[in-house]
């Protein structure tokens, strides 16, 4: 596990990290998957600091934990698994395979995620649940919408998982500029509708 750093600098460390990767590479290719766990764990920090509390975030080096990364708040720590989820038979970066210049840290998008993205996230919560994790009550769950998800509706994407968050300790959900909360954890804090993350869309 690294060092608990504030979002802000998990961002300056990711950005040294990935400033001469290509947004390609940094898709497709399997070396920077732990590049792609700090992105979220910084996208998620940056959302949790702005709309609920100050936090700290580590992110685990170690491969096939059930911990990628932990938040920890000013009285608890909370571990995180990560997901994605995209449209069915998409395989992610297949619009980056003929460039090379695209810029960081912004992710691909898919159209058609504000109709059908609550049931594209509820199969990523559902293909995690299948994994069956010995605690799997005790990890919180961080999902990734990798698609275009502008105007995503909150109660839709909460009716859609009604049945299924509980089983974690908390399901949060980020995008490419939002972020909010589906089950929360106790101490935790919420966010109850699709947050901006940035002071603007990205």
């Amino acid at each position: 596990m690294s060092d608990f750093n504030t979002p802000e600098k998990l961002k300056v460390l990711f950005e040294a990290q990935s400033e001469n990767i290509s947004t390609s590479d940094f898709i497709r290719k399997p070396q920077h998957k732990h590049l792609k766990e700090i992105w979220c764990a910084l996208q998620f920090g940056l959302g949790y600091e702005k709309h609920v509390a100050p936090c700290w975030i580590a992110v685990n080096k170690e491969e096939n934990s059930d911990t990628d990364f932990i938040l920890k708040t000013e009285s608890c720590q909370f571990p995180f698994q990560t997901t994605i989820a995209d449209m069915p038979g998409r395989r992610m970066g297949d619009e980056y395979k003929q460039t090379q210049t695209d810029s960081l840290p912004n992710m691909p998008s898919q159209i058609g995620g504000l109709i059908e993205g609550p049931q594209w996230i509820l199969n990523a919560v559902v293909g995690k649940i299948e994994k069956k994790y010995s605690a799997l009550h005790t990890l919180n769950l961080l999902v990734y919408a990798n698609f275009s998800s502008f105007e995503l509706g909150y109660i839709d994407t909460v009716n859609a998982l009604e049945k299924h968050s509980g089983k974690f300790s908390s399901v949060w959900i980020i995008t490419n500029s939002q972020i909010c909360s589906i089950h929360t954890a106790i101490g935790q804090g919420a966010i109850n509708y699709y947050a901006d993350i940035y002071n603007h869309k990205e």
